[in-house]
């Protein structure tokens, strides 16, 4: 087997030409992609279409295909656009922003505008050549002759992935903003221990909203709203590492399990094969006057240095429910979703003393401390 040669080391300014190119070489191959998708020669070995002839042959993934026809398709329609894309007059930020701001209805402007429109974002940033073409559109779409909208546009696609869950979204403008401003709000920082960037700030905050929203609904569900969430868990496995699933079969890992089962309505159901034998009745392992009771102590998440509220929060177990820990007060605290589950990821150590302080004990064996806030503080 060939060693391969370690990575150079390049000087900025040699990096950024070495980019450049990176980026012409890629408008050079996106319209490549187009005239063989043009062509037909995509269906010569049987593939349905040019993303998945890409697909199977460049190993890409299916966005990553679907990306780079879409582009392709977009510089051979608007040909100076592409020339100057080829040319690295404009960059691939540059060329997206042009891209996403030319919908259907006002392909025909821009064809027509394309060269001054070159000439205007060639020498500005991809911040200012988004607002450029953001105005540009606007401008546009008064030009021509626009079909009321039904509704504004918006998309959602969700994918299962063996990690969880991926997707994109598109929001119109109104949604865009109640979205940034519940992510904003919902976005939490752990003092100077917290050192999450920010892209997993903003999705754990995302997990927080949903999780927000389960707990407090008005729809049917319990006394308190809790998330209907239905697991099927076997029953040898409670008392070390339980495996569950859905009702639309996903396989959750243990410790996402140990955290849903903290707070959470148990059902029995026994089965022989694959018939049901018998239906047990509901039990609820915090009851809603146990519940109210913890949230009379600890007033919010108890971990140190969260500040959320009870609304956010679950009872967490201090020693496992499912390791015959008892549902009572002396061996539950609150804890918000995210620092639910990073208990249960963790493995973190958790001692409720006496005086109701929580101590908190972390992977690096470090020891952090909180009281509780549910009391008003009492004076000298």
């Amino acid at each position: 087997m060939e060693l391969l040669a370690e990575p150079e080391v390049l000087s900025a300014a040699d990096f950024v030409d070495e980019w450049a190119a990176h980026e012409r070489n890629a408008a050079r191959l996106a319209m490549a992609a187009r005239r063989s998708e043009v062509s037909g020669q995509w269906a010569l070995d049987g593939s349905i279409s040019m993303a998945s002839w890409l697909r199977h042959h460049c190993r890409m993934s299916n966005r990553d295909a679907n990306a780079v026809v879409h582009r392709g398709r977009f510089l051979d329609k608007f040909t100076e656009i592409g020339d100057a894309a080829r040319a690295g007059v404009l960059s691939a930020g540059q060329i997206s922003a042009l891209q996403v701001s030319c919908p259907g209805p006002v392909e025909a402007v821009m064809h027509d505008q394309q060269s001054e429109l070159v000439e205007i974002v060639a020498s500005l940033s991809v911040a200012d050549t988004e607002r450029a073409a953001q105005l540009w559109r606007q401008r546009a779409e008064a030009l021509v002759e626009l079909a009321e909208p039904a509704e504004p546009e918006r998309q959602l696609r969700l994918a299962p992935t063996a990690d969880g869950l991926t997707g994109t979204f598109v929001l119109h403008e109104a949604g865009a903003a109640q979205f940034i401003k519940a992510i904003r709000i919902a976005s939490t920082w752990d003092s100077n221990n917290d050192a999450r960037p920010n892209q997993h700030r903003s999705a754990d905050a995302l997990v927080d909203i949903c999780a927000f929203f389960n707990s407090n609904h008005d729809r049917d569900g319990t006394r308190r709203n809790r998330p209907h969430i239905e697991l099927t868990v076997e029953e040898n496995t409670l008392t070390s590492s339980p495996i569950a699933w859905t009702t639309d079969h996903a396989h959750l890992g243990s410790t996402t399990t140990d955290a849903l089962l903290c707070d959470c309505v148990i059902h029995r159901v026994l089965r022989a094969g694959n018939t049901v034998l018998n239906y047990g009745r509901s039990t609820r392992t915090v009851p809603p006057d146990l519940f109210r009771a913890v949230t009379t102590r600890d007033g919010g998440c108890r971990h140190p240095g969260c500040d959320r509220k009870v609304a956010w929060c679950d009872a967490q177990h201090i020693h496992h429910w499912r390791n015959m820990g008892p549902t009572e007060l002396d061996n539950l605290v609150l804890l918000c979703n995210r620092h639910h589950h990073e208990v249960h990821r963790k493995n973190l150590q958790l001692k409720l003393l006496p005086n109701g302080d929580l101590e908190v004990t972390l992977t690096n064996g470090t020891t952090r401390t909180s009281q509780p806030r549910g009391q008003p503080a009492k004076g000298p």
